[in-house]
């Protein structure tokens, strides 16, 4: 029988470094549903793969007389390999996602692979670090022009791709976008959105 501590180290030692890479990683990149099953899945096999990386650390952790002898350092170096090092791989992983280097890798070697990102509204959103304007045309023929910046947001919830822009401006049914001085913004609801058009703020 296993007992409580050890469960509890087991646990902390090969689901917390998986799990802890797989949420920063998750910041930069959205990342497809997945069961729960394959989820837990994926944390071990993450910190798998971070212990593949401190693996003379982890060795010298049980062998070596020096960590034997000192508690601090060897609380020191569990630390680094559970905590510290799950958030900077996790951070360097995510960035790399971020600006498909892995698919750019494959595309060199002619293999074809199919993108992190699950769906072309995480695709778009996840990359415009930049302010764009944006004219919604909802399902009701009615459209909405206004700017997407940094206080603006999309969900990234597939449930309720709900849509908040900063800056409104009323588009006439010639096309023309007249600025409303008093706005605060607007909130569009998912289901209410036909299509989306962006522009380059100039």
């Amino acid at each position: 029988m296993i007992e409580a501590k050890e469960t509890l180290f087991l646990t902390l030692a090969f689901v917390v470094p998986g799990f802890m890479w797989n949420c920063i990683h998750s910041v930069f990149t959205p990342r497809r549903v997945e069961r729960t099953q394959l989820l837990f899945l994926r944390f071990l096999t993450f910190s798998c793969i971070n212990y593949g990386v401190w693996s003379w650390l982890v060795y010298l952790v049980f062998k070596s007389e020096f960590f034997k002898k000192s508690a601090v350092v060897t609380g020191i170096a569990w630390l680094t390999m559970i905590f510290v090092s799950p958030v900077c791989l996790g951070f360097v992983t995510g960035l790399l996602s971020q600006k498909d280097f892995f698919r750019k890798v494959f595309a060199r070697m002619g293999l074809s692979s199919i993108h992190a990102i699950p769906t072309a509204w995480d695709y778009k959103f996840s990359k415009s670090t930049k302010p764009v304007w944006v004219q919604v045309s909802l399902k009701d023929g009615r459209k909405i022009g206004g700017l997407y910046g940094g206080q603006s947001f999309a969900s990234s919830v597939p449930e309720e791709r709900d849509l908040y822009l900063q800056q409104v401006v009323r588009v006439s049914q010639d096309g023309k976008w007249e600025r409303l001085k008093r706005s605060d913004g607007v909130l569009i609801r998912g289901d209410e959105i036909e299509y989306i058009e962006f522009i380059q703020v100039e």
